[in-house]
């Protein structure tokens, strides 16, 4: 038996939460969709249906969707091109190194740390990253989706203080990949944030919700959000480099 890709529902999923209006179907929510992204109309069905989609047309919906191209291979379930890859693993720090430093800083400290990192050029990356084991499930999309940042895929700490996630110990989130642990809808709340999604869009994709109006949200979460993506290319030696220029930064700050 064929195993059925994820993406054709999530991709559902996701366009039935667009939906400007109720008056929109599904049939022309799709339509609308191949045309805008110049995809065949009976290719895209196929997709809608359960196959595999093709890099092609995951290059060519992403912009239209307003997803990057990492991340749509992961919310297909496919493992990222290494040349869009983010350089995980890197050690000993990663990207979730920078967050929990970047967390006391005020913005216009942010805005000078974003300016910094987006200035250090990006070195060659050609090997493809360890693959996981995961079944396919909301929780490996939501992992997948850190690794996409360079993000250690389970570090409670920074999910509760970005996006107000649970209180677990490291080892639970862990176990969200392999499907041992149940995704509420405070976890996707929480990885929208921090992944730089809205909510909607994230519990669209993950198949899990509602939306968690009153959840507590790091102010800067968007900001931070999008440090977490410009910096996922950052080498080992560069993720040094900001790390410590970001507690040079703290501790010059008066008291």
């Amino acid at each position: 038996m064929v195993e059925r890709s994820p993406f054709g529902v999530r991709l559902s999923r996701l366009l039935s939460a667009r939906r400007p209006t109720f008056d929109w179907t599904g049939e022309y929510t799709r339509a609308k969709l191949a045309r805008d992204a110049g995809v065949d109309s009976f290719e895209l069905r196929t997709v809608f249906n359960g196959a595999e989609p093709s890099p092609e047309i995951l290059g060519k919906l992403g912009p239209v969707l307003g997803i990057r191209a990492a991340d749509m291979f992961a919310i297909a379930g496919l493992p990222v091109p290494p040349h869009l890859a983010s350089a995980w693993p890197t050690r000993p720090w990663n990207v979730g190194s920078i967050l929990g430093w970047a967390l006391r800083m005020d913005r216009d400290q942010l805005g000078r740390l974003d300016e910094l990192v987006r200035s250090l050029p990006v070195l060659p990356h050609t090997d493809a990253a360890p693959p996981d084991d995961y079944p396919e499930g909301p929780g490996a999309l939501l992992l997948r989706l850190l690794r996409n940042r360079n993000i250690r895929p389970y570090n409670p700490v920074i999910l509760r203080a970005v996006g107000g996630g649970p209180w677990v110990s490291a080892s639970t989130m862990a176990m969200l990949g392999p499907g041992e642990v149940v995704i509420t809808p405070q976890y996707v709340t929480a990885f929208a944030h921090l992944l730089g999604y809205t909510p909607e869009d994230m519990v669209a994709l993950a198949g899990v919700g509602p939306v968690l109006e009153d959840q507590p949200v790091h102010p800067a979460s968007a900001e931070l959000a999008a440090l977490a993506w410009n910096a996922r290319r950052l080498s080992s030696d560069q993720l040094v480099q900001v790390i410590e220029a970001v507690v040079q930064t703290l501790r010059s700050r008066p008291v």
